[in-house]
Formats: C-alpha cells, sequence, structure tokens
C-alpha cells in the first residue's frame, strides 16, 4: 500500500493518484538537482512509468502547479520549466521542513518591510538568508541550506512575494517584498497561509486557480473555423505584415517570468525579471548596501579604470562609448522599467509590452553572462597549465 502525503483541508489536492506521481517527480527533480524541472524532463519521467502528461496532468489545477497554462490545448515548449506552489509541496512527501522554514520567511518579511528603509528611493524591501531566525520547535540540524534553499524557490513565485532570485551553485538567494506581505504576519501553519492567499488574491481568482487543467477551445480555435474575410488591399509601399520576432528568454528570465506571464500576472513577470537582474548583479560586486540604479552604477562604473561587471563586447575606440551607453541601460531598466512596478501606484502592462520589457531584461542578463564567462575562464586557467 502506498500511502501519500495530503494537504491540510481547505486546500487543493490532486483528484487522483497519477497526479500525486506527477507533483512528487517534480519536488524529487528540485531536491536532487536544486533547480525546478522542464517539461521535457517530467513528460519523460511519467512516460517511463506508462503514463501520459496531458492526462495526468488533468488531476491538477493552477493552484497545485505552475508554468503551466489553464488551457493544455497547447502544451509548452520542451525547456519550459514546471515548479510547485505551496499548495502543491503540501501534498508531497518530505516537504514539511521546507514548508516551515516558507512560513517563517512570510512572517519575518512582514516584520521586515514596515521597519525597512531603503539606502536608494524607492526600492522595495528585500531579505536574504542572513535575516532569517531559528524555528522554535524544529529542529536546527533539520534546517540545512538546502532546505532554507527549497523554501526560497517556493516564496519566489508565489504572490505574497514580488519575486527575487536564486543560485543553485551557491545555495543563495534573495526574496523581495512589499505592503502586500502584511497579511501573513502571524502565519504559522500552511492551511492559515493558503486561506489568506485565497483572500488576498479575491474569490473569483482562487476559483479560477482551482480548476483542472483541461483541454478547452479559445477564440482564436473558433475563429479558425470561419472563413476569413478578403484582406483588404495593401498600398504601394506599405508593409502588408507586421513584423514578429520570437527569441527564448534567459533561462534566468524565464525562470522568474514564465509562470507569472502564463497566469497573466505581466506587472509581477516584468517586476521579478527586473529584481532578478539586480539580484545578479549584486552578486557580482563587492558587499554593499547600495541597490536599483545605484548598485548598477557602482557596478558598472569605469570612470576609475575597469569596471566591476564587464558587460560590453566591443574593442578599441568603441569600448568606452559601449561601457557608458550599458551602464546607461541598467540604471535606466531600474528606474524606468522596475521601480513603477515594485512601489506603486501599480502598473497595468499589457501582454505586448510585457514581452518588449521581458525581451529587455534578457538583454541585460545575457551581457551579465559575460563577466561569468570571464571569471569562469580564469579560475579554470591554472589548473589548465602543465
Amino acid at each position: 500500500m502506498i500511502v501519500r502525503t495530503i494537504a491540510p483541508e481547505g486546500m487543493p489536492r490532486p483528484t487522483g493518484e497519477e497526479g500525486h506521481i506527477l507533483l512528487a517527480a517534480i519536488w524529487a527533480y528540485f531536491s536532487e538537482r536544486h533547480r525546478w524541472p522542464t517539461f521535457d524532463d517530467i513528460d519523460r519521467k511519467l512516460f517511463a512509468q506508462g503514463l501520459d502528461f496531458e492526462e495526468v496532468v488533468q488531476q491538477l489545477c493552477p493552484a497545485l502547479l505552475l508554468g503551466l497554462s489553464p488551457d493544455i490545448s497547447q502544451l509548452p515548449q520542451g525547456m519550459h520549466d514546471l515548479s510547485l506552489s505551496v499548495a502543491g509541496a503540501a501534498n508531497c512527501t518530505g516537504t514539511g521542513p521546507a514548508l516551515a522554514v516558507f512560513l517563517n520567511m512570510v512572517r519575518t518579511a512582514a516584520g521586515m518591510e514596515p521597519a525597512w528603509l531603503p539606502a536608494d528611493r524607492g526600492d522595495s524591501p528585500w531579505m536574504q538568508p542572513g535575516d532569517l531566525a531559528p524555528i522554535p520547535g524544529i529542529d536546527p540540524a533539520l534546517l540545512s541550506e538546502e532546505v532554507t534553499f527549497a523554501a526560497a524557490a517556493l516564496g519566489q513565485r508565489e504572490t505574497c512575494f514580488g519575486g527575487g532570485s536564486i543560485n543553485r551553485e551557491g545555495l543563495d538567494w534573495s526574496l523581495s517584498f512589499d505592503r502586500t506581505i502584511r497579511p501573513f504576519a502571524d502565519v504559522h501553519r500552511v492551511d492559515d497561509y493558503w486561506r489568506i492567499r485565497e483572500q488576498v488574491q479575491g474569490p473569483q481568482r482562487a476559483e479560477a486557480d482551482r480548476r483542472p487543467f483541461a483541454k478547452r477551445p479559445t477564440l482564436h480555435t473558433v475563429a479558425m473555423l470561419v472563413a476569413p474575410p478578403p484582406a483588404p488591399a495593401v498600398p504601394a509601399g506599405d508593409s502588408p505584415e507586421p513584423m514578429s520576432v520570437t527569441c527564448n528568454l534567459h533561462p534566468l528570465i524565464a525562470e522568474v517570468a514564465a509562470e507569472r506571464y502564463v497566469r497573466g500576472a505581466y506587472n509581477d513577470a516584468v517586476r521579478s525579471a527586473f529584481q532578478a537582474v539586480e539580484h545578479r548583479v549584486h552578486t557580482m560586486v563587492p558587499p554593499t548596501t547600495l541597490v536599483g540604479h545605484g548598485l548598477m552604477g557602482y557596478a558598472l562604473n569605469a570612470n576609475s579604470g575597469e569596471p566591476l561587471i564587464t558587460v560590453t563586447r566591443s574593442t578599441g575606440n568603441s569600448l568606452d562609448s559601449e561601457r557608458r551607453g550599458m551602464q546607461d541601460l541598467f540604471k535606466g531598466s531600474m528606474q524606468a522599467l522596475r521601480n513603477p512596478r515594485s512601489h506603486g501606484p501599480d502598473e497595468r502592462d499589457d501582454r505586448d509590452e510585457a514581452e518588449e520589457m521581458l525581451v529587455i531584461a534578457s538583454f541585460l542578463m545575457r551581457r551579465l553572462d559575460i563577466e561569468d564567462d570571464k571569471r569562469k575562464a580564469a579560475a579554470a586557467a591554472p589548473a589548465s597549465q602543465p
């Protein structure tokens, strides 16, 4: 007999045994590799057990599984991440310590928020591993870096936090938040957290998230069944079709923004993307209290020689121009794109603009890869010497 962990009463649960298997596969993958699996990873895992993803996932709902559209008529791309909500984790065996740490993070953030004094005006509060206090009643031996990292990975995609960044290589993380964390100040049980979460979301959103994944006809599908009207004549010199560009977002941007984008939280997706850029820059420079555009100026300032972070490709006479331009681009993204979505009044982004801003964040993140590759090459150089 197989004994399954189920979430407390009042929280969403899988409607069948195979749904539990899918959730457990995602958690097991994360626990082993410290990153969420892709759709391909889980699809292959289920197939090896004689299960079909499209059938199994219909025993789940968006309140349990993140990274998937409620309409599964079109499945995600193979490299698209799948992750668990707190409710999804609560239906998995062995997640108790991570959930306890997550609740501690929520309480800690709610305590920090009212007293937050930003170093840079307008920057949102954020927390990191050193901010957490011991949890009464929990064996400290259970609270390893791996457990805390798993809790942060859950928190990064929960609506009580405003996103954040996780670094699987060093098990480092940060979570940002704002005034929306306040209702969770006294939560000590996961079912209480979920109840408040659904109250904050509102009944319409909560009900939608509890509807099982299903194949649903869309407006696009219906429209394809109707013969389109004749296309109007295109005057000479005019473009008959708008140009469409498709690109793969940087994995670190997709990791924090994909699930939010899929469920229509475009503002949250953009904010999380630029917070991820900010966090990565923070991990690349010597310890500093600077954040936002001040941090970008510090990291990319070339006035006194080489900047702390290299994000340029030019050489010769063009190098100085590109350095200054990239510094302005990083600083401007914090002021113009991140800050308004972190501090209100609430920006309501439409899908097209959100996509364009996510591409900007992806570009900045790829430029940070230049510094990362440079450091890896430098670290490997001594070992390659005879």
